[in-house]
């Protein structure tokens, strides 16, 4: 059964610094519970012509994880956090430009994609790059006895069945990225549809918690 109130489940306890990067054009370091992520922004920048886009900016990623070596599952991330971005950031603002968003992984007890695309988002906004919207990913898992259960622990994780990540834009709440893991039905599709994009707001709230705070600073 869907909950009809955001008080029916929560999130992990959520833990944002920006500026934490004094080299950077912005940065943020990201704890969703006991998952920690640092991602930094450079750029717009000035690249090598062969790598330009004359219509928008070139987005590169860089994912690092703790182990140092870089792996498929390492490129995969890679490429769900770029094509999340691109779908944010307005690069027609910044044609033949680069920008460089580098996410270093320091500690991961589950949920570690959300984490990722989270922080990335907090360091986009961070480094006053032009956007669309800004993203919130939320993921989900399907345990032994078909619940679901929202942000996994790895071990949660581990035993699934099933495992759902969805994006969703700050706009309309529209589905920005999703992909899965394991076998489900339609229903339990559609169900973890709903209480992930109802748990999208817990992020869309604690991103302008985070900004005001700054901006109080400031």
């Amino acid at each position: 059964m869907v909950p009809e109130r955001l008080q029916d489940f929560k999130l992990k306890p959520l833990k944002c610094e920006l500026n934490f990067l004094s080299k950077s054009d912005g940065s943020a370091i990201l704890s969703q519970g006991d998952t920690v992520v640092l991602a930094s922004v450079n750029g717009p920048l000035d690249i090598k012509t062969t790598s330009q886009n004359i219509e928008k900016a070139t987005l590169e990623v860089l994912f690092c994880s703790k182990e140092g070596k870089p792996s498929v599952a390492d490129r995969f991330k890679e490429n769900v956090i770029r094509n999340t971005c691109e779908t944010a950031i307005l690069g027609c603002l910044y044609p033949r430009t680069g920008i460089t968003l580098t996410i270093q992984e320091l500690e991961n007890y589950g949920g570690l994609l959300t984490c990722a695309v989270n922080c990335a988002c907090l360091a986009l906004i961070n480094s006053g790059v032009g956007m669309r919207h800004v993203v919130a990913a939320v993921s989900c898992a399907v345990n032994e006895v078909g619940d679901l259960v929202l942000e996994p622990t790895q071990q949660e994780a581990e035993s699934a069945r099933a495992l759902l990540y969805f994006v969703f834009d700050s706009r309309d709440k529209n589905l920005v990225t999703g992909f899965t893991e394991g076998t489900f039905s339609e229903d339990t599709y559609e169900e973890a549809l709903v209480r992930c994009r109802l748990a999208s707001d817990f992020v869309f709230q604690f991103y302008r918690d985070v900004v005001k705070k700054y901006s109080n600073v400031i």
